[in-house]
């Protein structure tokens, strides 16, 4: 075949443009005939298509439906979770009401009561991130101050300075 040719099929080919017929020339000339040195990099690039085209796996490969069972067991725990989710919503509104005028209002102070820690943690928490803050800023600091020691270290070396 001609050089030419091979080249600018290697140009197409390199641009995701040639047919399937081109392709079939390039492994031929690749894979049958002498390949010009400045292409035998391309060589082993068809060369191992055709290779890895006349292996066959050892064992057959068994096609199971496992995919399918875990979205069916996915979707199963979905549903279960929902169901329990609404069936304690009901239930608890529907015992709220059974309670007395006393059980309900120390239910209510004790969400009250839960609220309030909550927003306690909250401010704590916030406190915190200040304190992380701060310590990021230390740790930057330390970081300068180790580069000026290495270059307070190599301005003493270079004047020779002791």
């Amino acid at each position: 075949m001609e050089l030419n040719k091979i080249e600018s099929l290697l140009e197409k080919y390199e641009e995701g443009q040639t047919t399937l017929q081109e392709e079939a020339q390039l492994k031929h000339y690749f894979t049958t005939e002498t390949v010009a040195p400045h292409l035998e990099v391309y060589s082993s690039l068809f060369t191992y298509f055709a290779s890895e085209k006349q292996l066959s796996p050892q064992r057959p490969l068994a096609i199971t439906r496992s995919i399918f069972n875990q979205y069916r067991w996915f979707a199963s725990a979905a549903v279960v979770t929902i169901m329990f989710s609404a069936f304690m919503t009901l239930t608890s509104k529907d015992e709220f009401i059974k309670l007395s005028n006393e059980e309900q209002f120390a239910y209510d102070q004790t969400l009250k009561a839960f609220d309030l820690i909550s927003n306690q943690m909250h401010k704590g928490s916030v406190s915190l991130n200040a304190l992380n803050m701060i310590s990021s800023s230390f740790e930057k600091g330390q970081q300068n101050v180790a580069f000026l020691e290495e270059f307070n270290n190599s301005t003493n070396k270079i004047f020779n300075i002791k």
